[in-house]
């Protein structure tokens, strides 16, 4: 049961997805590879352009690339093509789900591959290349380095409330300070909120950012055990509840019920003053409010905490275990993610990272407004989150123990507790026997 769980459940897919033939050449004789991708909007117009660029300089090769949603918790049509051997040739993958995919055998070892192109650890932020590799192989490469996180303060926000516009906190002492002078009310309800600590990207994320900046940790490679209850991943869900005291939860809900995307981001609409901030937040806040005066800066940590804390996330690429054409894929995979022009096109075509270090993009954006703070934060960053086969659990885990912790249902020691047990337990089930063990660099700062 510990390989291809979601195969059970996917049995009448299996049957309509083998009834598909198998396409290995086009009607043209060059090689197919179908690339199943996460885009859409104006970044799928970017990664067409990533396709034809490449289709440019590889005529033998024909690219199929299909819409596939993707998330941590259910990807059945992604599994059920495998156990039907019919998967893509190509496949996105979320970072913390290589390890689980990997272990689950839906995905194809790179490893000799790499080796014979010269790819090595030392091509790639440290992160990006350890949430890729699980049980020494590696099992994708990084298409996208984001940096977690940008945290961005509004200046007219800053000057409204009589603090200085170019000095953003730095310890949790001033972000408490400035949380406080920054947040406004009329009569009984809130208007404008300084910050909401955990809601920054989900309450999951957010207690990774926080936790990592308070100087704690999430998984111990050397022992295999989860370790959510660390002391100072505690201390910094105390701090994320002490603002839920203070400023009302129930309130702060309320605010947030104004909340929107685009045009409504409540960071353009002035109801929050600070926040992280996605790289992809650059664009849009440059999309809707091109007049927006605010800073970029690392996010704050207590002094005895971790000074210029950050993770990475992003996608990466890889080939589905049983595909076709795995030499093109492949090649499509390498001049993606491990080439000059690929990468610099990657940067291009969509504002991301590449989480090649050599890329000719991130030369490009280093004195860049914006882009050159989410570069020094990727290229300082010390954390994936934790590469283990039970990600999606710990992360639901983890937003569990947030809302009830935050919600005064139980407190901060109590909802980690718990997360750490239950997660711990499925991880034990899924690793009973197979003699797991990943190499204790994995999440180690360097």
């Amino acid at each position: 049961m510990r390989r291809f769980l979601p195969i059970a459940l996917s049995a009448l897919l299996c049957i309509a997805i083998a009834g598909c033939g198998r396409d290995a050449s086009s009607s043209s004789g060059r090689t197919v590879v179908r690339v199943w991708h996460v885009w859409g909007g104006t970044m799928a117009e970017g990664f067409t352009r990533l396709c034809e660029a490449f289709a440019k300089e590889h005529p033998e090769i024909e690219l199929r690339p299909v819409f596939a949603s993707n998330d941590l918790a259910t990807n059945q049509k992604f599994f059920t093509a495998v156990a039907a051997k019919r998967p893509p040739e190509v496949v996105f993958v979320d970072g913390p789900q290589v390890a689980p995919w990997a272990e689950w055998g839906a995905l194809e070892p790179l490893t000799d591959r790499c080796e014979q192109a010269g790819i090595t650890e030392n091509d790639y932020f440290a992160p990006c290349w350890r949430q890729n590799t699980y049980k020494g192989d590696v099992w994708a490469l990084t298409f996208c380095a984001d940096p977690n996180f940008g945290f961005v303060w509004s200046k007219k926000a800053f000057r409204e409330a009589g603090l200085d516009p170019e000095k953003p906190p730095i310890t949790i002492e001033d972000l408490d300070r400035c949380a406080r002078a920054l947040t406004r009310r009329e009569g009984n309800e809130l208007t404008q909120i300084g910050l909401i600590p955990w809601s920054q990207y989900g309450a999951a994320n957010s207690i990774f950012t926080w936790g990592w900046a308070f100087g704690g940790d999430f998984f111990d490679y050397q022992t295999g055990r989860v370790t959510a209850d660390d002391p100072r991943v505690v201390k910094a869900l105390e701090w994320m509840v002490s603002y839920a005291k203070e400023y009302d939860v129930t309130k702060v809900a309320s605010l947030e019920r104004g909340f929107g995307s685009a045009e409504q981001n409540p960071f353009i609409t002035g109801k929050v003053a600070m926040m992280c901030l996605h790289i992809g937040g650059i664009a849009d806040l440059a999309r809707y409010a091109p007049d927006l005066d605010y800073g970029v800066t690392f996010i704050p940590a207590p002094p005895d905490g971790e000074q210029r804390s950050s993770w990475v996330g992003g996608w990466c690429v890889s080939i589905p275990k049983g595909a076709e054409n795995q030499d093109a894929a492949w090649e499509f995979i390498r001049w993606l993610c491990a080439s000059d022009e690929g990468t610099a096109l990657v940067g291009e075509a969509t504002g991301l990272f590449p989480g090649y270090k050599a890329s000719p993009y991130l030369r490009s954006v280093q004195g860049k407004k914006h882009y050159g703070k989410f570069l020094r934060i990727l290229q300082e960053c010390r954390h994936q989150r934790p590469v283990m086969p039970v990600q999606a659990r710990y992360m639901r885990e983890l937003s569990r123990a947030v809302d009830a912790a935050v919600y005064g249902k139980l407190s901060p020691q109590a909802a980690l507790r718990r997360a750490t047990e239950t997660t711990q337990r499925e991880l034990d089930t899924i690793t009973a026997g197979s003699g797991w063990s990943q190499p204790t660099n994995s999440g180690q700062v360097e």
